[in-house]
């Protein structure tokens, strides 16, 4: 085991032999398997998906759905705008201004 930052690193010593190498692992015959893990990645995971549980995330989540999420499939399919070009907060906020200005200005 190898610790990369936050990231814990497992590589198995040999596995060639191994008479259930095929459902562990899709790697070249002289390849180990390798395996990943990062506790605060998933713990994260975790979280998101005990609050996507609750009834009431649920409710708020679906209102989402329907009131944000297709501007923004508009901003990307019309306008081609996946990432936001500036850093900080406050040049985000005005790239996503001027975004959003041409979306209602062809909307109206």
């Amino acid at each position: 085991m190898a610790l990369k930052g936050y990231l814990k690193y497992y590589e198995s010593e040999s596995c060639s032999d191994c008479p259930v190498r095929s459902l562990c692992t899709k790697a070249a015959e002289d390849k180990n398997r390798k395996l990943f893990y990062n506790e605060k990645w998933e713990y994260q995971k975790e979280y998101v998906r005990e609050k996507l549980s609750k009834e009431e995330t649920g409710e708020i989540y679906g209102k989402r759905k329907i009131d944000v999420e297709p501007i923004f499939g508009f901003l990307k399919a019309n306008f081609g705008s996946t990432r936001m070009s500036v850093l900080g907060k406050p040049k985000v906020r005005n790239e996503m201004g001027f975004a959003l200005m041409g979306y209602f200005h062809i909307k109206i």
